[in-house]
């Protein structure tokens, strides 16, 4: 064989590898990209997390309604108001029943929020110290005629309307959890929970957008129910975005609990050490004994204090763990 066959022969096998590799490579890209579309259509949000059906139970030819916060009122009757305060972005609401069809129903509404965060704070206002929690998205709990449950920045919530309850409590689960897998986003508790200490009563944790303690400038926290120190003692504690937004809100509910009208009886103002950069203690008229301080970008209170020396010494204990924990 001569020398430019030879070359010939090397250059057109050559030639024919890199058209069989580009063939492979072009294959793997097809591959690839169809994997993607695939687990990109396995995940669905808000409307497409409803699924069409659940063994016999389809929706209703209503189809899936969509809502936004300015029209949630045409869906649901003195909510709204609640929703909008956690900052719902959409709701997606189908009705199911068997075979799709008669007025024997189950309601699934879907609600989108702007964070997992507000999500959860939703969530965790609705749920029940007492309630039967289940293991769907986040978490859920479950009663006779209804399943809610979150997942990232999605809150969900089944109710049966129908009278003949039984059929459509075995199949609610299975609709929860299959929206549940439809919806995207993380199954971990956000991170503003940390900062509570430890020793409140499970499942009353509960995130709060606003209004904590009853004052619009107390936001962006968590409250629960703290034993040790009485039996309707509540704590909280919010985080503002720099140091001197929390001492300005300190300053305001330090000014809130002494006025005239709040000191209880014979009720001394205090100023503890050790539980912050600054920190007030009084009896007040209407929520017992309140401690509270703020450390950096952290406001702390705890309300309906026992009056006694070893509930108030607990509070006391709370306040300075969550400090804390706050830096």
């Amino acid at each position: 064989m001569s020398v430019i066959s030879s070359s010939a022969s090397f250059q057109s096998s050559q030639s024919a590898g890199v058209v069989r590799n580009a063939v492979r490579k072009g294959f793997a890209l097809v591959v690839t990209g169809a994997v993607a579309v695939l687990l990109t259509n396995a995940r669905a949000d808000t409307k497409g997390s409803l699924p069409a059906a659940a063994d016999s139970f389809k929706i209703t030819k209503t189809g899936i309604a969509m809502f936004t916060p300015s029209s949630l009122e045409n869906l649901l009757d003195g909510e709204a108001e609640a929703l909008r305060r956690y900052n719902v972005k959409e709701c997606a609401h189908a009705e199911y029943a068997p075979g799709g069809v008669g007025n024997q129903l189950m309601t699934a509404d879907v609600f989108q929020f702007g964070s997992p965060t507000e999500a959860y704070g939703y969530y965790s206002s609705q749920r029940s110290p007492s309630a039967a929690i289940v293991k769907i998205g986040a978490e859920g709990y479950k009663e006779s005629t209804a399943l809610n449950f979150w997942k990232g920045p999605y809150y969900v919530r089944l109710a049966i309307t129908a009278s003949n309850k039984a059929p459509f409590q075995a199949v609610m689960p299975k609709i929860a959890a299959a929206i549940a897998g439809k919806l995207s986003g993380s199954t971990a508790l956000p991170e503003i929970v940390k900062t509570l200490p430890s020793g409140f009563t499970p499942r009353t944790e509960q995130y709060r957008l606003s209004d904590i303690a009853a004052q619009s400038y107390i936001r962006n926290g968590m409250v629960a129910r703290y034993p040790s120190a009485g039996q309707q003692a509540e704590m909280f504690v919010a985080q503002y975005p720099s140091a001197s937004a929390a001492k300005e809100a300190f300053t305001k509910y330090s000014a809130y609990l002494t006025k005239p009208s709040n000191i209880a009886n014979g009720g001394k103002v205090a100023a503890p050490a050790g539980l912050g950069d600054k920190a007030i203690s009084l009896k007040t008229k209407f929520t017992g004994v309140v401690i509270a301080a703020v450390k950096g970008k952290t406001l702390i209170g705890i309300r309906s204090v026992a009056d006694d020396a070893k509930s108030q010494a607990a509070a006391a204990g709370l306040v300075k763990a969550a400090a804390a924990k706050a830096g």
